[in-house]
């Protein structure tokens, strides 16, 4: 079983990571573990191609875990080929020690929270756009739902990305509104994404790069046809998590997550919510949230900013500018221009 280090392919540790946690036999809590303890090396893989003895030994098995990982070890080629036909197939996987994990899940969740892999299936590039969700805790008026995809698409035209849960309801109604103008977004699963055919229009839309899948999900697993997704409320909490800020179509039961700005389609009747004021004043706030502790005014809230905070300093917003943020490039060009017209 043992392999030479040079022939390893580059998957071969996060293939050890979904291993460990979805097929190893062990509980998600021991799994995450192990993988924590030797994440910052990247050993694992190391340990993997020295064979099974050297990996009980630097793993540190306890007598009862040898079992599963010699069941892995026998396993392993008849895994190796399914996971390379769903990568073949467009299946991405991103780790939390990798660059480009979302800065937003370290910011949201606690640790124990943050889903170590990340399933990606499209233009992986689009994480990198600071990510809107509609969110509604009941039915939303026609009149919400027109201001929502309008909020989205002069978003868009600015640099960002709607990011949308996959449900029935006004997500789904957007989602096929945006598929009708050809319009980029992403859409986050409540499944696994190896297990899901996206419809003919969706798969176009991937195949052309405008719209990116994502899930933190198995990727081989699905919901029982007849029965209520019993991961629907974990999908929900994970796209509020990944997302850079919530835009309310009706008033939300449970606080945004720290940090997170949350706009309102109506009002600013909860102080936990804000008016949303156009495309500068959305990525001015963005950049806000993203400012270090130090430069940020103290909140009333520690879950968010209200409208009454006080602005940044134009020093700071000129700083962060020159470092590169969520504001795009084109936007941050005007913004700076308005702030010092003498450059």
């Amino acid at each position: 079983m043992a392999a030479h280090a040079s022939h390893a392919p580059p998957s071969l540790e996060t293939d050890l990571w979904r291993w460990l946690l979805f097929e190893s036999g062990l509980s998600r809590t021991r799994a995450r573990e192990l993988i924590l303890a030797h994440a910052q090396s990247h050993a694992l893989s190391l340990f993997w191609q020295a064979g099974p003895e050297f990996f009980f030994q630097q793993m540190e098995l306890s007598a009862e875990e040898k079992p599963h990982f010699l069941h892995g070890f026998a396993q392993w080629s008849q895994l190796q080929a399914r996971w390379a036909l769903e990568r073949k197939q467009g299946l991405q996987i991103l780790r939390i020690n990798e660059p480009g994990y979302p800065v937003t899940l370290v910011r949201h969740l606690p640790p124990s929270s943050r889903p170590l892999l990340l399933f990606v299936r499209g233009d992986m590039t689009l994480l990198d756009l600071p990510m809107i969700t509609p969110l509604a805790n009941r039915t939303p008026t026609a009149e919400s739902e027109t201001w929502a995809l309008e909020t989205l698409l002069e978003l868009i035209d600015e640099g960002a990305l709607p990011l949308i849960v996959a449900r029935t309801g006004v997500e789904a109604r957007l989602v096929k509104a945006l598929l009708t103008i050809n319009a980029p977004f992403a859409l986050s699963i409540p499944h696994g994404l190896a297990s899901y055919q996206p419809p003919e229009r969706l798969q176009t839309a991937l195949n052309q790069g405008r719209v990116l899948l994502v899930s933190p999900f198995k990727p081989d697993w699905l919901p029982a046809a007849a029965e209520p997704n019993p991961l629907a409320p974990h999908a929900m909490h994970f796209t509020r998590a990944l997302a850079h800020a919530l835009l309310a179509l009706t008033p939300l039961q449970t606080p945004p997550f720290p940090q997170q700005p949350c706009f309102r389609w109506d009002s600013c009747q909860e102080s936990r919510c804000e008016v949303y004021a156009g495309p500068e004043a959305f990525f001015m706030r963005l950049m806000e949230s993203d400012l270090p502790a130090s430069q940020t005014q103290p909140s009333s809230s520690p879950s968010t900013t209200d409208s009454t905070s006080t602005p940044l300093a134009p020093e700071d917003i000129l700083t962060i500018l020159a470092q590169g943020g969520p504001i795009p490039d084109a936007l941050a060009a005007r913004i700076q221009s308005r702030l010092n017209p003498d450059t």
